[in-house]
């Protein structure tokens, strides 16, 4: 099925002819659900992002030009065997010359993209900025170490301090996890916290602690979202995040060293009306933006 109009791919910023290291960002997908513990369908994901990016136009909602940026897409790689293939992950990510933008995929896809930021920025203070109903800090979940519950503890794991981990919208727990949480100096502001806050407060407060960091990667989990926003994921919890705090949230990162970001757990079957696809697309498009404002303010 074809889409009426002139848009290109990712809003008419891809550009076939350039490298990675022609243009500002790559967008790579990754197309695997099999670490998911519930329903599956975030393998479908990068398809349907792609697909739909046809639609954008390449502007910002604060109408930020965007045509000046370019983006590589370098399509998918495919996840058969995690404890095999995820390697691959990693080592295109330490090695791409610009920055990446990776599409899930379950969660479990950022345990190797963590791994390849941690060795991308190896002698530097790696931040995550983490969005997300769930902190996924579990040591071993279903019987796997790299289950999408499991994410974050890899990341600790491969040396990023926890000091140095922001965490956004959390309202879901599990007992291995309380601990870490409570104790493990992990900075959490639950969905809660943005209702009773205010957001602009709280991106204030993870400022003053991520602005510390050398480098920061986000990795934002669409479940984030409420799901009367965001349905199409495979453990909605209600009670989560409005669409303008997300969007106030990505806006008021504006100065920090941001490094990279993945958008996972995107589950198309489970959204028949797709929105959670496009708000999969209006964040990430909101991304290139806050990069694209730093480089047109000669940052």
């Amino acid at each position: 099925m074809a889409i009426d109009g002139n848009h290109g791919l990712w809003g008419d910023l891809h550009r076939a002819d350039l490298t990675p290291a022609q243009s500002d960002f790559s967008i790579i997908g990754i197309p695997y659900d099999g670490l998911a513990s519930v329903r599956k369908g975030a393998a479908l994901a990068p398809e349907r992002l792609r697909y739909w990016s046809r639609h954008l136009t390449p502007f910002s909602e604060d109408r930020t030009r965007l045509r000046d940026f370019t983006v590589c897409d370098l399509g998918d790689i495919q996840i058969t065997n995690p404890v095999r293939d995820f390697d691959l992950v990693r080592q295109k990510v330490a090695t791409l010359p610009n920055m990446p933008i990776l599409l899930g995929g379950d969660h479990s896809v950022t345990i190797p993209i963590l791994q390849g930021q941690r060795e991308r920025y190896k002698d530097q203070r790696l931040g995550v900025l983490w969005v997300d109903a769930h902190p996924d800090l579990c040591d071993d979940y279903d019987g796997s170490k790299l289950s999408h519950a499991c994410v974050l503890r890899r990341g600790i794991e491969f040396g990023i301090d926890p000091q140095d981990i922001c965490m956004v919208g959390l309202r879901s727990w599990e007992d291995q996890e309380v601990d870490m949480i409570e104790n493990g100096g992990v900075h959490v502001y639950t969905a809660a916290d943005v209702a009773e806050r205010g957001m602009r407060h709280v991106a204030d407060s993870l400022r003053n602690i991520l602005n510390d960091c050398d480098a920061i990667h986000i990795s934002l989990d669409i479940d984030c979202l409420d799901p009367s926003v965001a349905p199409g994921t495979g453990i909605p919890e209600f009670g989560g995040l409005t669409s303008r705090d997300v969007l106030t949230l990505i806006k008021s990162l504006q100065g920090l060293p941001l490094v990279g970001l993945d958008v996972v757990e995107i589950a198309p079957p489970l959204d028949p009306s797709e929105s959670t696809v496009f708000a999969g697309l209006k964040i990430i498009m909101e991304f290139i933006a806050v990069i694209a404002r730093e480089k047109q303010s000669g940052k």
